[in-house]
């Protein structure tokens, strides 16, 4: 289920709660077809408005042996070396420097960028260009842990949006160091990423756009009772999205396939997805609310879409999709659409009344 390029691109930057960011990179006018070009262009984009405003930096501590006195001198380090012979002293001082972990990743995927042969031949070149406008900064190794370095704050908050698409080129990088080659791996292929992403995009959309309380709570097994030894082996209820009103609690579980629905002699709304949304609402308790929620099964879909309403043990259960293979600004009206329904019949709220 290959959804468009620039989707993609709109579901991670809400999944990373990062839209603001991303909607500053205008992708309106360009045909991108593969996912590795978008990235390659959205960091380019990034770095190039870092380096006109300026690139972060951050003061370093340098223990160095120079002409004179500057910061504080280490006393007892210039007479053990004999620097004052030579006119010398051995002293500590701040420097400011470019040469900051977020601006070392930059370069870091820049550098790999380069070496992508299917990367599109203008985004190479201009990842070239950029990668040697980053002079003062190491060229280091990329590791994971670089990323735990950083440190974001208001002024350089920016950052964190173009981090997050470094990480996911170094995520899905195939590099064979013997032939010396690298590959982009097109993950919409994977279920499991991007169900990840479609359940995260999903619930910061509705946190954004709505004025629903969303959150993503736990629910206990009601009336479950036993020895703690044995009551911890019961399964975790974790919800995807829960969207509660003071008129209305939706708890929505979002599903990422390429078939949505079960293939039998005739189609069916797969079992296990439907038992799984079945246990969430009927075990909400009055802990939680007293109201009693709707469960919703939330399928992302390209080439079909379906709605189907269920009321089961007095409860309301919807299976619908959300086609993510049109117009952005049509998935987010369609997005706001479904959850301005009030009831089963469906009157829809005004939708400029939901948006913020």
């Amino acid at each position: 289920m290959k959804i468009p390029v620039q989707n993609i691109y709109f579901l991670l930057a809400y999944a990373w709660d990062r839209i603001g960011q991303g909607k500053t990179v205008d992708l309106g006018s360009e045909n991108i077809k593969e996912l590795v070009d978008l990235f390659a262009k959205v960091l380019n984009d990034g770095v190039f408005r870092l380096i006109s405003h300026g690139l972060d930096r951050e003061y370093f501590t340098v223990h160095e042996d120079i002409q004179g006195i500057r910061g504080k001198l280490d006393f007892a380090t210039t007479v053990k070396r004999n620097l004052l012979l030579n006119g010398k002293a051995h002293c500590s001082f701040d420097e400011l420097s470019y040469d900051v972990p977020q601006n070392q990743i930059l370069k870091a995927t820049l550098r790999r960028l380069t070496q992508i042969d299917s990367l599109d031949k203008k985004e190479k070149q201009r990842s070239e260009r950029l990668y040697r406008k980053l002079g003062a900064v190491s060229d280091v190794r990329f590791t994971a842990k670089k990323f735990h370095t950083v440190r974001i704050h208001r002024n350089n908050r920016f950052y964190r949006f173009l981090l997050h698409i470094c990480q996911i080129i170094h995520e899905n990088l195939l590099v064979n160091e013997t032939l010396g080659t690298v590959q982009f791996l097109d993950f919409r292929e994977s279920e499991q990423k991007m169900g990840k992403v479609f359940e995260d995009f999903v619930r910061n959309f509705y946190k954004r756009n709505t004025d629903y309380q969303v959150r993503a709570p736990k629910i206990d097994w009601y009336g479950a009772k036993g020895t703690d030894h044995d009551l911890k082996y019961l399964p975790k209820m974790q919800t995807d999205v829960v969207l509660k009103s003071s008129e209305r609690t939706i708890i929505i579980d979002t599903k990422f396939y390429s078939k949505p629905l079960a293939q039998w002699r005739d189609e069916k709304v797969m079992s296990d997805n439907l038992y799984q949304i079945f246990a969430y609402v009927t075990n909400w308790t009055t802990k939680i609310s007293a109201d009693v929620p709707e469960g919703w099964l939330l399928y992302a879909a390209v080439d079909r879409e379906f709605d189907f309403r269920f009321e089961l043990s007095g409860r309301k259960f919807r299976v619908c999709t959300i086609n993510l293979n049109q117009e952005w600004r049509k998935i987010e009206r369609d997005l706001l659409s479904l959850v301005g329904e009030k009831n089963l019949n469906g009157t829809e709220h005004s939708l400029n009344s939901m948006q913020r």
